[in-house]
């Protein structure tokens, strides 16, 4: 019951308090901050069967792409697109889920990451429809436009929200039911859980298109939002700072992927005042957190409370 009443607490503060917020700068690090937890959680829901993609970028491109084209070429209303972008990265992950799962460790590593540059190579190769290099500029936004200007940024706040809520939410039930259940005992040991009749590869492939459907979940969003999108964005880097948020965090807590991606957007932002320093003082804080946190930031708190029940 506690536990239920801090996070209704929570999302009221999380839709009470923007309202108060009047730069413009400050809205646009929480919109950041929804699609970083976005694609956070996305992977934290693979990476409990013992996996970490590095695609998840490829896939948040495809979903992006997706709902652009769509939306400019199709003349679709966004509220139509934004799952379609989603839907296409998910029925996209199946093919190559069936092909990567075939191997394991740094082999599956390096598939993802051949996927996620090939996404980049083709959709850089041709400039119609998908604008080459350049990208394709001057995407609309949600309707109604008038709400959804993009020198306002506190209704694409509220959508980036209500998204994040939503990815939250299933991932988390996802993670707590039978589903889950099944993916931790893969994680731990996936010839075991062959034996005892668990179809390792159907679970594995079940959870990597989840995550995929939630990653073009958020590149739509993340295209609307910008109104621009470049194969120059969507990079081998970003999937790495998806994996570095949940790490920070703490891997063996849902909660951590959320911590790891609030606490590794804000802190760069913190530190801009600084300058050239920025990048560095932020390298610095991550080596040190790592050190002191092997096991991530919820991995911490957990110690402390439990030397708190010891002591008490």
């Amino acid at each position: 019951m506690t536990s239920r009443l801090a996070l209704a607490a929570l999302l009221a503060a999380l839709v009470i308090v923007p309202l108060g917020i009047s730069d413009q700068y400050v809205l646009h690090i929480m919109v950041m901050i929804c699609l970083n937890v976005m694609m956070a959680v996305s992977m934290w829901l693979l990476g409990i069967t013992g996996l970490i993609s590095f695609g998840q970028a490829g896939f948040m491109f495809i979903g992006a792409m997706t709902s652009t084209l769509l939306v400019k070429l199709g003349h679709w209303p966004f509220w139509v697109s934004l799952p379609f972008g989603a839907i296409a990265a998910g029925l996209v992950s199946i093919p190559v889920g069936r092909l990567s799962l075939r191997v394991k460790g740094v082999y599956f590593f390096l598939v993802t990451l051949a996927f996620g540059e090939v996404v980049r190579g083709v959709f850089a190769y041709f400039q119609d429809p998908f604008g080459g290099w350049y990208g394709i500029r001057d995407i609309p936004p949600p309707e109604p436009a008038k709400l959804f200007d993009t020198l306002h940024k506190l209704p694409f706040y509220y959508l980036g929200l209500v998204l994040t809520v939503i990815t939250c939410l299933v991932v988390y039930r996802a993670s707590r039911a039978w589903f889950g259940m099944i993916l931790w005992s893969i994680r731990e040991g996936d010839l075991l859980a062959s034996s005892v009749g668990v179809n390792v590869p159907g679970f594995k492939l079940a959870a990597f298109v989840v995550a995929a459907f939630f990653a073009g979940l958020a590149g739509s969003f993340y295209a609307h939002y910008f109104a621009y999108i470049s194969p120059l964005v969507f990079t081998f880097q970003y999937s790495v700072s998806i994996l570095v948020f949940i790490v920070v965090g703490g891997f063996n807590s849902f909660a951590g992927p959320i911590v790891g991606a609030v606490v590794l957007t804000l802190i760069p932002e913190l530190f801009r005042v600084t300058g050239k320093y920025q990048m560095l003082i932020f390298g610095l804080i991550l080596v040190g957190s790592m050190l002191t946190m092997p096991d991530g930031i919820m991995g911490a708190v957990q110690r402390w409370r439990a030397r708190r029940v010891r002591s008490s």
